[in-house]
């Protein structure tokens, strides 16, 4: 079947236009995440009186680092807690390696003695004891892991 030159002309340009939009996703796919490489970060999350969902909230914070394919690590605060928070922040750490705990009491700032302990060169804190919510936590997380962090990293390196 032939078609006539307008008809041509259109189908040939739709298809460069698609062998265009296929060659610039495989460049983005392949090429440009080596160019940058993601900084490290850590997560630094204070926390008082959260036995009932302390265990819940690390291993899910764990989960999303792991998949993320992102250096992280963990420093829990654990601010003078007076229920069996302690004890299964002890038990985690065996089960978490890029989780460190800390046991501070109220009158020190957690934030500032413990962010020593933080490897990364971008560090999130997250007080759960005074400021967030666990749905807050939750969402934190979302928006900080799920993202393509990578993709956000070459959007600032481009710029």
């Amino acid at each position: 079947m032939f078609f006539s030159y307008t008809a041509s002309v259109i189908l040939l340009s739709l298809a460069m236009y698609g062998m265009w939009y296929c060659i610039r996703d495989l460049w983005k796919w392949w090429l440009e995440p080596r160019l940058v490489s993601v900084p490290s970060c850590s997560f630094l999350i204070v926390v008082r009186n959260l036995d009932y969902r302390v265990e819940d909230l690390l291993r899910y914070l764990a989960h999303e680092i792991e998949r993320a394919e992102v250096d992280c690590d963990i420093v829990v605060v654990d601010v003078s807690s007076d229920d069996f928070t302690a004890m299964i922040l002890e038990r985690l750490v065996g089960d978490i390696p890029i989780m460190k705990v800390v046991m501070f009491s109220e009158e020190i700032r957690p934030v500032s003695d413990a962010i020593a302990l933080c490897r990364g060169s971008v560090v999130h804190v997250m007080d759960l004891a005074h400021r967030m919510s666990i749905d807050d936590f939750m969402v934190a997380v979302c928006g900080l892991l799920r993202q393509d962090y990578q993709d956000v990293m070459l959007k600032r390196a481009a710029r």
